[in-house]
């Protein structure tokens, strides 16, 4: 699975993800990090624009439910990333006129470039018992192939419940 987020089809993309790890009786399956802040700084100017300003709809159907977002891949203020939004496998279809179409594709084709490239990856092997925490907003996160049996739970906080308890825990000390 290649370095995503989760949540592109959700209004309020989920801000924390936690993934704990109950079985492995396995050979690989990694799991994958990648900095969003960093493969920001690293797209060319003219992708970082595209990524910074085209809305991606992200869509989710199953369980009863068909869920529908749109979002630049890049939510930025003032300069600083307060979001990633990417998540190819859950990527709607979707049509721009020519020539922004092709610039949007090229920007996305250069994301992805980056976030596979294994000099910006963190690996990271979770064993049972073994639990990462991090933040959906920023993180792009993967699993390398594996055989075997993996099983993993994850979960999931809202950002700004998340926001509300490190603010109320910074004034209360």
């Amino acid at each position: 699975i290649t370095p995503h987020t989760d949540g592109t089809y959700s209004h309020d993309a989920p801000g924390l993800l936690g993934l704990h790890c109950h079985v492995y009786d396995a050979t690989g399956g990694e799991n994958v990090f990648v900095d969003g802040h960093t493969l920001m700084g690293r797209l060319s100017d003219d992708a970082r624009a595209t990524l910074c300003t085209t809305e991606i709809p992200g869509q989710y159907i199953g369980d009863g439910a068909h869920l529908m977002a749109r979002r630049p891949v890049l939510r930025a203020e003032r300069g600083h990333l307060v979001q990633v939004s990417y998540n190819h496998h859950d990527r709607a279809p979707f049509i721009l006129a020519e020539p922004q179409m092709t610039e949007v594709f090229a920007a996305l084709h250069e994301f992805d470039a980056l976030a596979n490239e294994p000099a910006l990856q963190f690996e990271l092997a979770l064993r049972p018992g073994d639990m990462v925490i991090f933040d959906n907003w920023r993180v792009l996160h993967g699993r390398r192939a594996f055989s075997g049996e993996r099983r993993i739970a994850g979960g999931y906080v809202n950002h700004e419940d998340f926001e509300s308890t490190t603010r109320r825990l910074a004034t209360n000390r």
